[in-house]
This record gives structure tokens, C-alpha cells and sequence, in this order.
């Protein structure tokens, strides 16, 4: 599943992050990442896709659904219009 949050609700969903179960996070830039160390350190290193947009696999996202986070992840990398030559 796909999903896009948009407005307020947004940054309050992320405040919570831990209590949901998605295994990637895509933002629009770093800085919507909360004021939580925390949360921060659950989500660790970005990853730069679709023109230097950060997405994230949290570090609960193990096993097989990590690895199909991560093939997913190299098919945004490779077919995304922001990344593709002129």
C-alpha cells in the first residue's frame, strides 16, 4: 500500500511514527522529520531518490519485508523521472 499525508495531520502522524507499521518513508526534505531524537534514530539514514527526496526504512523493518523495502527503493532510484539524465 500507498499512501500520501498531506497538512496538519502530517507532522502528528510523525510524532508517532513508532506506532505504525510502514516500512518506507518517503519526505519532502529532512527538515519534516520531528524535533525527536527518537524518532530520528528510528528512521536512520536516508536515502536520496527522485532528485534528492529523503526516504527512509525505519529500523523495525526486518527480514523480507526489508529486503522487498529495498528492491523497491532501487526501482524508485533507477526509474524515477528526477533521476534520469536530460
Amino acid at each position: 500500500m500507498v499512501a500520501s499525508i498531506e497538512g496538519s495531520t502530517f507532522s502528528k502522524i510523525l510524532q508517532h511514527l513508532a506506532d505504525k507499521s510502514w516500512d518506507l518513508v518517503i519526505l519532502n526534505s529532512a527538515s519534516d522529520i520531528p524535533d525527536s531524537s527518537a524518532v530520528k534514530a528510528s528512521l536512520g539514514k536516508p536515502e536520496l531518490i527522485c532528485g534528492g527526496i529523503p526516504a527512509y526504512i525505519p529500523d523495525w523493518v526486518l527480514g523480507e519485508e526489508r529486503d522487498a523495502t529495498e528492491m523497491y527503493l532501487r526501482f524508485l532510484e533507477i526509474h524515477c523521472e528526477g533521476n534520469k539524465s536530460p
